[in-house]
């Protein structure tokens, strides 16, 4: 299909689309779109700027998304891009309104903040909690905190333990009934293995973004997962292309 023709319906769609309001081409290039959104927070009122570029062999490969400018987000890597999970699962039928409309609800969520801001927040609530607390009836012991935090942080890693654990099983029988209907007698190859890995870690994703919508988890813990599994994930995507 010719380039200008997916460009052009790619526009039009966008323009057609209100959920997808406030991107426009750079230029006179519609492979270019930026648009800015506006978030107000308990420090003030800030706005922000992300550019979305397709790619010469787009749809068949995801549009690559960035962040315009310096801020802080769980989402937005130090060279700028910006990790989403439609772009995690891309297909050839998405569209980019249906891009634009994922980084609109993923800031809407967790809204970013400009560079140094969110360190700046830890700070001050790192001093908050090492403050001298207020003399009361009984005060915790160092030795009854420090148990309790240990327990808490304990529980806390078997529970992720538990998911990642049942998210590898479920990936695992899905590539298993996959494979069965190849060979019936033949075990999971390596390229099998990998994909359940795939499989696992993506469904893991996307559980980390609704825990952290519905408030079961912190932005530090989401942060730090939300690294960790894009990190792992990355890596077997590379040694899936290789065996492919």
């Amino acid at each position: 299909m010719d380039r200008d023709f997916i460009l052009a319906r790619e526009a039009q769609l966008v323009f057609s689309n209100s959920a997808a309001s406030g991107f426009n081409p750079v230029g006179e290039s519609l492979a270019r779109w930026q648009g800015t959104l506006t978030y107000t927070t308990s420090r003030g009122r800030n706005m922000f700027s992300f550019e979305i570029f397709l790619p010469e062999y787009f749809p068949n490969v995801p549009p690559v998304v960035t962040a315009v400018g310096y801020m802080d987000h769980p989402n937005i890597d130090e060279d700028s891009f910006v990790q989403l999970r439609i772009l995690d699962n891309w297909r050839a039928e998405f569209h980019l309104y249906q891009v634009i409309i994922a980084l609109k609800n993923l800031m809407s969520r967790v809204p970013p903040t400009p560079r140094g801001e969110a360190a700046k927040s830890v700070r001050e609530t790192v001093a908050r909690l090492t403050e001298t607390p207020p003399v009361i009836e009984r005060q915790t012991t160092s030795a009854e905190t420090t148990a309790l935090r240990t327990e808490v942080s304990s529980l806390t890693h078997k529970l992720q333990e538990k998911d990642e654990e049942l998210a590898r099983l479920r990936a695992q029988q899905m590539v298993q009934v996959q494979t069965s209907q190849r060979d019936q007698r033949s075990s999971l190859s390596a390229q099998d293995n990998l994909e359940s890995e795939r499989i696992a870690l993506s469904e893991l994703l996307a559980s980390l973004e609704d825990r952290y919508s519905a408030g079961e988890i912190s932005i530090f813990e989401y942060s730090r997962l939300y690294k960790k599994y894009t990190k792992e994930l990355y890596t077997i995507r590379k040694q899936l292309n290789y065996l492919g």
